[in-house]
């Protein structure tokens, strides 16, 4: 373990994150204590005592079979209404194309009528 003081004010630690502020003296073990040196946020101290830091992960329990049946009863579920939206979708863009194919074909007739009434009138 090492003791460091904290030089920088962006300097977030510990198990909740919490900020460390400027001239603080904490302890961590000696990689955490390095990478920090070498990147300018901590240096060695000469004080004999600092709060120490502890980095812990903690690792999820298993769920329960309950709780994996709600779980796959959701997802289920979302996957449906997934399958439902996504069939709505794609009914929703062959109207749009049909509609705009007749837009188009209207306005080709219309391009057609107009160019063959300009021809007449010559």
């Amino acid at each position: 373990m090492a003791l460091v003081e904290i030089t920088a004010g962006n300097l977030f630690a510990g198990a909740s994150l919490r900020k460390l502020e400027v001239g603080s003296v904490v302890e961590v073990d000696d990689a955490t204590a390095s990478r920090w040196k070498e990147a300018g946020k901590a240096k060695d101290t000469d004080k004999k005592k600092g709060e120490k830091l502890v980095f812990e992960v903690a690792t999820p329990s298993e769920p329960s079979g309950k709780e994996l049946a709600g779980i796959q009863k959701q997802l289920n579920e979302a996957l449906d209404q997934v399958k439902m939206l996504t069939d709505e979708a794609e009914a929703k863009d062959k109207a749009h194309a049909e509609a705009l194919a007749a837009e188009t074909k209207r306005a080709d007739e219309a391009e057609a009528a107009l160019t063959a009434a300009t021809k007449k009138d010559k």
